[in-house]
């Protein structure tokens, strides 16, 4: 067991280090629908079904009903984003048709569960939680300084990045009963290019863009409970408030709160139906609290906030309240969403388990947010999820799962003082993922 543990150790590390390199994209808003191959194949609905090592992210109490267990996996992830602005030469965003070009990632994951005693269990989660990335390149040059760009400053986009290593603990009591609890910490990396035109509205327009990457950590917790309601029906509910986080300091100039991006507080509640022996129906309402965080939920520039591309200067005044990196600064305009996932599974066989899944969220872009929003287009609301579990040997099986956010789009104007042009922003996306689960 001595050897198992070193394994595990060094195999944590390894995805600890190689998470913060990759540019994670939207699912519910930015948060991923389930955090492995078993919780994805049902859309995430596993808030009161624990399957797997990796069920702590979503309810650290589940861990006391998975016993010993090691799981690695990772998802190949397809985002498409794009937006559509019949700006005039001048306007922003730039006019036409343009997608982002930096569209495929791949999503590590590690879980591990330990039972202590008849009652008492630990475990070690490390995973991304969703971001956003995109990368356009220089379309409709300005007349007069020849920059592209949504904003005419060249290449545009934002690279953030997401990583959780969680430590929980949970004991169980009444045989069928458990609570948990999680210390998360998390580190964000961002960066972002092509915003100069938007220098003349920021109160540090030298922290605005092009600052290359900047870290931001802090530390958060989370708590859960799963309780058997009666025979073959279980609840699952879990929270965790919001995380505050250190400052993006290359970028103080952009964000409101002089660089702040905490995680946002959220919460789960779900119900797993067991009809007969070898099927399960379950469904998780998830509540994510974007409001809490002023840079995301902040409205953004509004009519009298115009900055023009071509000379470089804004009708409103970095010391304005609602400047960009102001206390009560521009931002995402994001707003609270709730999301509805849905699962079903069937053991088919001793060895083969099948499942599929589907989830609804609601819109956290409102049409007013849409001109900021290009960076950033999480529109997706409809998510459909299919996988399977095979049991390789004894104590060992393989899961895979599949993905598809249908196509969203977002119709909007942008604020008259930036052209007041009408934007189109889009997304869709595709993810496959595999898992190999490890029960001793």
């Amino acid at each position: 067991m001595v050897s198992t543990k070193k394994w595990t150790l060094a195999t944590a590390i390894a995805a600890a280090i190689a998470l913060p390199a990759t540019a994670l994209a939207t699912t519910a808003g930015y948060f991923q629908l389930g955090y492995s191959s078993i919780s994805d194949g049902m859309a995430g609905a596993t808030a009161a079904l624990p399957q797997d090592s990796m069920i702590q992210a979503i309810n650290p109490a589940g861990i006391a009903f998975v016993g010993s267990r090691l799981d690695l996996g990772v998802a190949g992830f397809w985002p498409h984003r794009s937006y559509a602005s019949g700006a005039p030469v001048g306007g922003m965003p730039s006019p036409g048709s343009h997608s982002s070009s930096t569209n495929f990632y791949l999503i590590p994951h590690v879980g591990y569960s330990q039972r202590l005693s008849h009652n008492n269990y630990v475990g070690i989660a490390i995973y991304g939680n969703g971001g956003m990335s995109t990368n356009y390149h220089s379309p409709a040059a300005s007349p007069t300084t020849g920059a592209g760009g949504p904003y005419y400053g060249g290449q545009t986009g934002v690279n953030l990045s997401q990583l959780f290593v969680q430590a929980t603990y949970s004991r169980k009591f009444m045989r069928h009963d458990a609570v948990g609890l999680s210390l998360i910490f998390a580190r964000q990396t961002f960066s972002a290019d092509g915003l100069g035109a938007f220098g003349g509205n920021s109160t540090d327009p030298q922290h605005l863009s092009g600052n290359g990457v900047s870290t931001s950590t802090g530390v958060g917790f989370k708590v859960g409970g799963q309780f058997r309601l009666m025979p073959g029906i279980n609840l699952g509910v879990a929270y965790s408030p919001r995380m505050s986080m250190s400052k993006f300091s290359k970028y103080s100039g952009l964000f409101a709160g002089g660089g702040r991006f905490d995680i946002p507080a959220n919460g789960v509640i779900g119900l797993a139906f067991k009809p007969t022996s070898s099927q399960v129906l379950a469904f998780d309402f998830q509540r994510i609290y974007y409001n809490d965080v002023p840079a995301i939920a902040n409205p953004g520039p509004t009519n009298d906030e115009g900055c023009n591309p071509n000379t470089g200067t804004c009708q409103s005044s970095p010391q304005d309240a609602d400047a960009l990196g102001a206390p009560g600064g521009a931002g995402f305009g994001w707003q609270n969403i709730s999301v509805y996932k849905l699962g079903y599974q069937i053991a088919v066989n001793r060895t083969v388990t099948a499942r599929v899944g589907f989830a609804y969220n609601t819109q956290p872009i409102p049409s007013s947010q849409v001109m900021l929003n290009v960076l950033a287009p999480g529109v997706i609301q409809r998510h459909v999820t299919a996988g399977f579990t095979v049991r390789t040997a004894r104590h060992q099986d393989f899961t895979m799962a599949a993905m598809y956010g249908l196509p969203q789009s977002v119709y909007g104007n942008a604020p008259a003082g930036f052209g007041g042009a009408p934007i189109k922003i889009s997304m869709h996306e595709y993810q496959v993922e595999a898992n190999w689960g490890w029960k001793f």
